[in-house]
């Protein structure tokens, strides 16, 4: 609601003239405060940004656009920033009244700068660390002894590395303005981001990357922060308060109606702005924002507080940092107000409800004068007996029962026992806000909640229970589990007014929970474990197989499995006992696990008989892995016996064949490996030549095998066929694993400069030996290097399926032209085809 404008009085009395000059002297009044109004020039102040133009901030030009500074007296200049800028000091030094910071201002508010937050406009901070994909760098861990550039006020990204364990002088820090591209001409491996920019660009670009967040390792800061000063607080407290209304009014604009907002931008801030970049943004702020979830500019004390705490971690800030006069309170002037009202009703309503009593006791009297004494002594002793019950219930109860006003989110009442709960008496509990009854992460929710609530608000359902479970902090320190079961209510009006609750310790409860899923989990380890060697199974193995048997059907990924068998097992038995025969079987599956990859799993198949399944696993891997194992084995003394040696069979997943005769075939592999000698490993006789693969489209074609028929005798040429095989099918694997089209899209040119290069050299290498059909020869290579290009382009718009590059590669290039073209020139080196 506005405030309504000061009351002018007028000099001239209503009592003393007549009417007509009365209101003509009101008219008079009304004019001339409607003229000084008008006549007030709106304040200009300026807003400082912390880069350049951009949907980052669209919620600042739509309350320009909309005319939410207007409306509320103000002329706002939107200045950008470069990146050598920084927006803190813009406005602490007086150059801007207000500007966006992220949340090192805790850092300036501790060293003297006298900045305060008026909103927190990203719950979530879309700082990140991203590096390319195909530098190496897996996981945040694999940064160590890279280049990394961080930018200014990187402290966020800085505790990310702290809390995963990554020292800061383990990397090769770069402190300089972040280029997306820079990535892809090899200056840094990785670099600060934001996640809601820079991702873009790289898409354009082509360029495969992965993206580290500090919501990974725990660290989740505000975003974009309005800021000001104690300055323009205390001298314009009015002007503050406007302007961040008009800004959140505007962000709740840009957010509702983000393509109008992108083309304001680029009206406004330049055409040289990509819109589709600009509605990136857009899509990708909407989760880091929360507009449906959480109310525009929203803050939590307690999670600030847990910045704080995080930058002490880092020796930025002192233990004893105060967060006094950091956040700004708009609702501060309304509570003072409402305390006065609540004063001034304290003491009127007490008199009122004497008067009302008294009236109504005179009125009883007279319309009920045979009402005897006895009656009256009745009911006030029955009034009392229920006053009595009620507050035994509340003062004896074990759950904490308590009312909360919905305006200021404080307790109104808590009973006593949130004593025995919490450690707290309810003076202390009700002395403080609500939140600080719940841990951060708690309270989040409760808000959310709460938010959602109110703007779903019916007075016609209110006093509908909800239900929800929270973590409380005790006095002591420790955490105490709690269920508590909340009603809203409201006043005459319908408006909500308080919140009823009662709160129960669960602590049993969920210890028992946890014993009840600790021995759930130990039946299901009896049930799926075997129990000499802690390996699966067959029942696990068997439940499991099916589910990578049909994963493999779905996405055409590779499967593999080996069977292992160790060789003179009964030997061992019968020499040594069967005590020491399965202190072998403990010690082999050690040594194979810890060959396997985490992905890989290990079964008991039954006797001395091991099974290893491997997810996504070509036959030559499966065949290394095996290899792997076999040497473990054979490497590893075994203490009083010497050494154990192992038979090992590979198997690839054949599509739509059944689990029984994948397991033969990986059994006939493991006694073709017993039948050779022993202590080595074969793969599945029946596969020894190219299988059919399914591509993801539904097309059928074989993987790439060469053959030394397809010499020319020309060595290097020869070198260069073989080599192209070899990429075409590293391509068919990346297809098949499902790779991210970015990293398909980067191969696939690749293979086609290695096309383009080989066919440079081999019409260097033919016009040295005068071939006289080379011109109809390069012709043809120039056809087939526009060809690929067209289907490259194709597949980079979306036009065109994945495995088309293959098919181009396999059939157009290597069958049709290099086994088919290219014979025509191999008897110029003594080959017949």
């Amino acid at each position: 609601m506005q405030p309504r404008p000061p009351t002018i009085p007028c000099p001239l009395s209503p009592e003393t003239h007549p009417v007509p000059l009365r209101r003509l002297r009101t008219c008079l009044c009304v004019f001339s405060l409607a003229a000084g109004l008008a006549a007030a020039p709106p304040d200009k102040v300026t807003l400082q940004l912390n880069w350049r133009h951009q949907f980052q901030f669209a919620g600042y030009y739509a309350a320009e656009a909309q005319g939410y500074f207007r409306e509320a007296g103000l002329e706002v200049e939107i200045r950008d920033a470069d990146p050598n800028l920084d927006a803190i000091r813009e406005v602490v030094e007086g150059h801007a009244q207000y500007g966006v910071g992220n949340s090192s201002l805790l850092l300036a508010r501790q060293a003297g700068q006298p900045v305060v937050t008026l909103a927190a406009i990203f719950q979530h901070s879309p700082f990140l660390l991203i590096a390319r994909a195909d530098s190496g760098i897996t996981s945040i861990h694999d940064l160590v002894g890279h280049r990394v550039m961080l930018e200014p006020h990187s402290e966020e990204l800085l505790a990310y590395l702290a809390e995963e364990g990554v020292p800061l002088q383990s990397l090769q820090v770069q402190n300089r303005p972040f280029d997306p591209l820079d990535l892809d001409r090899g200056r840094v491996d990785a670099s600060s981001a934001f996640s809601t920019d820079d991702p873009y660009r790289l898409d354009q670009a082509g360029i495969p990357y992965l993206t580290f967040t500090p919501r990974m390792g725990g660290i989740d800061f505000y975003g974009d922060n309005l800021f000001t000063t104690d300055g323009e607080i205390r001298n314009h407290p009015a002007r503050v308060r406007a302007f961040r209304e008009a800004c959140l009014r505007g962000w709740k604009y840009a957010m509702q109606h983000p393509e109008a907002t992108a083309d304001l931008i680029r009206a406004k801030y330049g055409r040289h702005l990509d819109r589709n970049h600009l509605l990136f943004e857009a899509h990708q702020m909407v989760p880091l924002l929360q507009p449906q979830l959480v109310e525009m500019g929203y803050m939590y004390p307690g999670r600030w507080q847990h910045i704080a705490e995080i930058y002490q971690k880092l020796g930025l800030l002192p233990a004893g940092f105060s967060m006094e006069g950091f956040l700004y309170d708009p609702g501060a002037e309304e509570r003072r107000a409402h305390e006065r009202t609540r004063t001034v009703l304290a003491l009127v309503l007490p008199i009122s409800g004497l008067f009302a009593v008294a009236a109504l006791l005179v009125l009883h009297a007279n319309r009920r004068q045979k009402r005897t004494l006895a009656a009256q002594a009745e009911l006030a002793a029955a009034i009392q007996d229920s006053e009595r019950k009620f507050r035994f219930i509340a003062e004896h109860s074990a759950d904490v029962i308590w009312m909360m006003d919905v305006a200021t989110q404080r307790f109104t009442y808590v009973s006593p026992s949130v004593l025995q709960l919490r450690g707290f008496t309810p003076e202390e509990v009700m002395a403080q806000p609500a939140a600080a009854s719940l841990t951060p992460e708690s309270a989040a929710r409760v808000q959310a909640a709460m938010i959602e609530t109110l703007a779903q608000w019916d007075p016609s359902q209110q006093g509908l229970p909800q239900v929800t479970e929270v973590d409380q902090p005790h006095k002591d320190g420790h955490l105490v589990p709690t269920e508590v079961v909340t009603t809203f209510h409201g006043d005459a009006e319908g408006r909500p007014l308080a919140v009823l609750g009662v709160t129960r310790d669960i602590t049993a409860r969920r210890r028992i929970e946890a014993q009840r899923q600790r021995a759930w989990h130990s039946l299901e380890q009896l049930a799926s474990t075997d129990l000499l060697t802690g390996a699966w199974n067959r029942r696990h193995f068997e439940e499991a197989v099916e589910a990578e048997m049909h994963r493999a059907r779905r996405h055409g990924h590779a499967l593999s499995l080996l069977l292992l068998d160790i060789d003179h097992f009964k030997r061992v038995n019968d020499t040594y006992g069967h005590p020491e025969g399965d202190r072998v079987l403990r010690q082999v599956a050690d040594c194979i696990r810890a060959a396997i990859r985490q992905s890989d799993s290990l079964t008991r198949w039954g006797g001395e008989e091991f099974i290893v399944l491997m997810p996504e696993t070509d036959p030559a891997s499966a065949m290394v892995l095996a290899e792997r194992i076999r040497e473990g084995i054979a490497g590893h003394h075994f203490e009083g016996i010497g050494t154990v040696t192992a038979s090992l069979g590979v198997a690839e997943y054949l599509p739509f064949a059944p689990l029984e005769t994948w397991l033969e075939r990986a059994d006939q592999a493991m006694y073709q490996a017993k039948r050779k000698g022993r202590n080595r490993v074969e793969a599945d006789p029946a596969r020894s030549r190219s299988a059919p693969v399914s591509t993801p489209s539904g097309g059928v074609f074989l993987k790439l095998v060469w053959s030394d028929t397809y010499h020319s005798g020309q060595a290097r040429i020869d070198a260069e066929h073989e080599h192209l095989f070899r990429t075409a099918n590293g391509l068919l694997d990346l297809i098949l694993a499902g790779a991210p089209a970015a990293e398909v899209q980067a191969f696939a040119r690749s293979l086609l400069s290695e096309v383009a290069q080989h066919f440079q050299d081999e019409e260097a290498i033919l016009k040295e030996t005068a071939f006289s059909g080379l011109p109809a020869h390069a012709e043809k290579h120039a056809n087939l290097l526009a060809k690929g290009l067209e289907l490259e382009q194709a597949y980079r718009s979306g036009a065109l399926p994945v495995d088309s590059l293959f098919q181009f590669v396999a059939h157009d290039v290597i069958a049709q032209h290099m086994l088919k073209a290219d014979k025509e020139f191999f008897p110029l080196f003594g080959s017949r085809g």
